[in-house]
Order: structure tokens, then sequence, then C-alpha cells
């Protein structure tokens, strides 16, 4: 999560379900879904309502601009084990030493 005094960005977030007010439409998006919104890691979550509209209300002509959206943050424990991961999967094995 963001350090106090520092924003949120998407970088950050595992997920984010977004909402459409009028019409209740929701959905769960991973953060590299979005790129196809102009949306970055260092994109931060307040400016991200502002760049998503919902393509329900606009097949029916509407704005499809009001937004609800809440971001499920990645905990540290988590990133520690897919970093953990990531490397497990690059490890070499060691060959085993000889005996005398």
């Amino acid at each position: 999560m963001a350090l106090p005094g520092k924003e949120a960005t998407i970088a950050e977030v595992a997920s984010i379900a977004v909402e459409c007010i009028d019409c209740g439409r929701n959905r769960w998006w991973k953060p590299a879904e979005l790129r196809r919104f102009g949306v970055t890691a260092q994109t931060p979550l307040a400016a991200l309502s502002g760049r998503l509209r919902c393509s329900a209300c606009r097949a029916d002509g509407l704005p499809g601009a009001a937004i609800s959206i809440q971001a499920a943050f990645i905990d540290e424990q988590q990133q520690r084990r897919a970093e953990a991961r990531m490397l497990g999967e690059r490890e070499v094995p060691l060959e085993r030493s000889r005996r005398a």
C-alpha cells in the first residue's frame, strides 16, 4: 500500500473492481487488462475513474461515466511469495559435492 502522504498507484493492486453506478454492471480487472485505457503502473488510482466508461451504458447512448472503483491491494506476504517463486524458477541446481 502507499506510504502516508503518497498516492496509491496501479502497481500496488492485485485487481480492481469497477462498477457502473447507473446500470449496476460490475467487473474485476487485472492491472494489465487496463493498458488499453492508457493506464500504466504509475497511474494513480484516483485518476482511474476518469479514464473508464461503462460499455453497456455507452451502447444505450448514455455517458457511462458514473464509475465506482474498489482496489484489492497486494499484501506484503503475497508479494514475497511471488518474488520467491520467480527466483526459484530462475535458480540453477547446484552440483553435489564429491566425498573423498
